[in-house]
């Protein structure tokens, strides 16, 4: 008789995890239909390399400069300059000489966001690389 009760509470205490497993398959499921993927823009940066050719070309192109202060004021040509207006200075300079490359001089205070709409209006503008530089001042 005490086999029998010992089978009778073994049998009571097992638990079907198929439903449970049911529904965690569903929930991911669920999820993973209703999830959206965000695709991030970028940049592209040219980044500067230590192989690079110590002989200047003959006849370069003049050099654009954008340059950012450390109170993100915008400069070109040693006057202050609109953020939104850097495409049609540019686009006025590459007139002249569409080889001209464009360095984009940024001050480690100024706002990211100036750096960036310089960049996206130099690209705008007809630019293919943009180079950055970090802009020292002598204290």
């Amino acid at each position: 008789m005490r086999s029998k009760r010992r089978n009778r509470d073994e049998d009571e205490t097992a638990i079907d995890m198929t439903p449970m497993l049911d529904i965690v398959f569903i929930m991911l499921i669920f999820f993973i239909v209703t999830t959206s993927f965000v695709k991030e823009d970028t940049i592209e940066l040219a980044r500067p390399t230590t192989n690079q050719d110590t002989t200047p070309p003959k006849n370069p192109p003049p050099l654009i400069v954008v340059s950012i202060d450390g109170q993100s004021n915008v400069f070109m040509n040693e006057r202050s300059v609109d953020p939104e207006a850097i495409r049609a200075n540019i686009e006025t300079q590459l007139a002249v000489d569409p080889r001209s490359p464009v360095l984009v001089r940024v001050h480690e205070d100024a706002v990211n966001e100036v750096l960036v709409t310089a960049v996206d209006q130099a690209n705008s503008a007809g630019v293919s690389k943009v180079n950055v530089a970090r802009w020292v001042t002598a204290d």
